[in-house]
C-alpha cells in the first residue's frame, strides 16, 4: 500500500536496496513494481572486509563475485541504476591513505563488475563517501580521476550532496566538474 501511496502522491520511482534476498524476490518486486507504473534504481553497500574489492586477491576475488549476485538482483529488480560505496568497504580503514596498490587493484576489480553489469544492461554508479566512512574516494574530484582511469562505460558516478557537504569546499563546483561522469 506505501508504494501505491507514494505513486499517487506524485512519485516516479523507488531507491530499492539490494543487499540480501533471493533472486525470486526481486523478480516478484518488479512485478509489483510495473504494475503500480514505478521506475527503480538498486543501492547496494560492500560491508563484509573479506569482500574488499581493493583487499588482498581472495577478498577481491569474494567482492567481485558478490557483486556480480548483487547485480544479477538488480537485474531482475528491473533496475538499470545501482548506486553506492560499492568501490570498497564501508567503514573499514586501512590507517593509511589509498595505496597506488589499492587504486591499481580496484580499477581491475572494476573492470570486471563493470563487463558484468555491460552484459545486464546495469551501470554501476559509484558513490563518493566522506574520510568517516571509506578512504579510496573521498570527493568527486577523486572519484572522477578514479573513473577515468578505470575507463568502463558501466562504471560512472552518482553525486551525494550529504557527503559532499563534508567532504567538498565548492559542492556546486565539484559537481558541475565532474557532471560528465555522474549517471
Amino acid at each position: 500500500p506505501l508504494l501505491r501511496d507514494i505513486k499517487a502522491a506524485g512519485f516516479d520511482g523507488v531507491e530499492v536496496p539490494v543487499f540480501e534476498g533471493e533472486i525470486g524476490h526481486y523478480k516478484s518486486l518488479a512485478t509489483m513494481l510495473d504494475d503500480i507504473g514505478l521506475e527503480r534504481t538498486a543501492v547496494a553497500a560492500m560491508g563484509d572486509p573479506s569482500m574488499n574489492l581493493i583487499g588482498d586477491e581472495a577478498a577481491r576475488a569474494k567482492g567481485v563475485d558478490h557483486m556480480r549476485a548483487t547485480l544479477d538482483k538488480a537485474h531482475a529488480l528491473g533496475a538499470s541504476l545501482i548506486c553506492g560505496p560499492l568501490h570498497s568497504t564501508l567503514g573499514h580503514f586501512s590507517g593509511e591513505g589509498p595505496s597506488e596498490e589499492e587504486f591499481a587493484r580496484s580499477k581491475a576489480s572494476q573492470r570486471q563488475i563493470g563487463d558484468h553489469a555491460a552484459g545486464l544492461g546495469i551501470t554501476g554508479a559509484l558513490e563518493a563517501l566522506n574520510r568517516f566512512e571509506c578512504y579510496l574516494v573521498n570527493t568527486m574530484d577523486g572519484l572522477a580521476a578514479h573513473l577515468e582511469e578505470i575507463g568502463h562505460p558501466n562504471i560512472r558516478a552518482m553525486y551525494d550532496t550529504f557527503h559532499a557537504n563534508i567532504e567538498e569546499t565548492d559542492p556546486t563546483g565539484a559537481l558541475e566538474r565532474n557532471a560528465r561522469w555522474i549517471a
